[in-house]
């Protein structure tokens, strides 16, 4: 920036101050800025400090109940979210999350996904076989009506073992699914009165709420701002007689 471009900015900046200083105190130069009239503008400065004061404490108090209202209500929500979706999860468990892949088979903690289709692991007999003659290995998936699946894996591909392995985890997948299902209708159950514990459970946000309230009551029947706003209007009065201009 140049030295003219400087002094522009200086010259604008002192424009605005006078500007601002003139509407502050109101009457003419002399009242704005002279000596003389010091004492006046301090003391209509103390009364509108006051007010900001008294006002600016009302605001941080009010400010901090609403903060604390506000986490409290989040809290609430947030303790329903969490009791409906366990909730929703033991009524319509899915598929569950992915567990591994082997091939056309991706295991999944409810249930498998085999050439597109599902297959509920809910009841399912799992069988490993090796076809040596077919140098395969297939695993039999029987659902419990008796129909089958059987997935095939050339050796050359998926040796053996690995085959072997994904066979197991998909055992131990059935195992575990089936104690899940055996033991769901008392989970549904328990998932429904935690649900409905949290949902009654309003105690904290309530309480909260109140105080708010009552902060917020407080603070606009308050005498200290009755008064400190009195002081201020009779320090505007006493500008005003001096002046013949109201201050804001």
């Amino acid at each position: 920036m140049g030295v003219v471009g400087l002094i522009s900015v200086v010259l604008v900046v002192g424009a605005v101050f006078v500007v601002w200083r003139l509407m502050r105190y109101p009457g003419g130069w002399q009242y704005a800025f002279s000596d003389v009239h010091r004492a006046d503008r301090q003391d209509l400065d103390r009364a509108r400090s006051a007010v900001r004061a008294v006002r600016g404490t009302a605001r941080q108090e009010v400010s901090r109940a609403e903060t604390r209202a506000t986490r409290a209500e989040r809290a609430y929500e947030r303790r329903i979210g969490d009791a409906e979706r366990e909730l929703a999860r033991l009524r319509r468990p899915g598929r569950g999350a992915f567990v591994t892949r082997l091939g056309e088979v991706t295991l999944y903690q409810h249930a498998l996904l085999f050439k597109g289709k599902e297959i509920p692991l809910a009841g399912l007999a799992v069988r490993f076989e090796l076809a040596r003659n077919s140098k395969k290995s297939y695993i039999y998936l029987t659902h419990p009506d008796g129909r089958v699946e059987f997935p095939g894996y050339a050796d050359e591909e998926f040796p053996e073992e690995h085959v072997r392995r994904f066979s197991v985890r998909i055992e131990n997948a059935v195992a575990a699914e089936n104690t899940f299902r055996d033991g769901r209708a008392d989970g549904i159950r328990q998932a429904e009165s935690a649900l409905e514990e949290a949902r009654l459970d309003t105690a904290e946000k309530d309480d909260a709420r109140e105080a708010l309230e009552q902060v917020r009551a407080r603070h606009s029947e308050s005498p200290e701002l009755a008064k400190a706003l009195a002081a201020l209007e009779t320090a505007r009065d006493r500008w005003q007689a001096l002046t013949g201009r109201r201050p804001r």
